[in-house]
This record gives structure tokens, sequence and C-alpha cells, in this order.
């Protein structure tokens, strides 16, 4: 399926339930991420992004406007490097578009209310 996207859009695929790999859509229509598969900063066609999965497209969510981002995130492609802990696509994204690198990443465990309660076990001390 084929979403509209305007460059600077940040575009995802659900991978499981409480992960999704995120990109963002360059001037060519290319989308630019950070890919553990590929092991670092990557541009790639949209249907190599998304490998037959859907993708959704979250608009812009930057506070740089869209040419800075979009420039941040082509400068960034090659460099090597990927960690799903410290070093993922979802900060990759966050940092492009001038956001704090951990933001939204929570958001994405606590709108699961199946998992809500496991990562509440981990963010609140056990007396």
């Amino acid at each position: 399926m084929t979403i509209t996207a305007n460059p600077g859009d940040t575009v995802s695929i659900q991978l499981f339930p409480a992960a999704r790999h995120e990109g963002i859509v360059g001037w060519d229509g290319y989308i630019i991420s950070r890919s553990r598969r590929f092991g670092g900063v990557v541009s790639l066609a949209p249907s190599v992004f998304s490998d037959g999965r859907l993708r959704d497209n979250h608009g812009y969510i930057g506070v740089l406007d869209r040419e800075e981002t979009i420039r941040r995130a082509e400068d960034l492609i090659g460099e090597r490097g990927y960690d799903v802990i410290r070093h993922n696509c979802v900060h990759f994204v966050n940092w492009v578009n001038g956001l704090h690198r951990d933001s939204r990443m929570s958001n994405n465990v606590m709108q699961r209310p199946s998992l809500s309660e496991v990562a509440k076990n981990f963010m609140w001390p056990r007396w």
C-alpha cells in the first residue's frame, strides 16, 4: 500500500506490539533511518524500508523546520552503529527533529495496556 508523505514526515512500520521502526522522508521520497538490519543510518526506497508492511505516516513532528530536519538526517547517512537501547531509530528520528533523544520512547509502551503494567514495574520503586 502506498501512503502519501511529504519530505520531513516521520513514517513507521509496526514490528511487534511494543516496537516500531521509524524513519524520515527525504527530498527524494526515500526514507532515512537508523537501521539494525543495515548497521547504521541509511536511505532506502519506501518498499525496502517497509519490507512489505503497512507504513504509518505521523506527519511532521519536529520543532525545527523541515529543511533543517532533512539536512540533519541526510548528514548522518553512512554513519555506522545501532543499539536497540541507546542508539536506535526512534533516537535518530527524535534528534533530527530537534526533540530530546528519549522523548516519545515511553509513549510507545504506555499506549499498550497489556505492557503498561509491565512498564510500571520498571518505573516505580517496589517497597
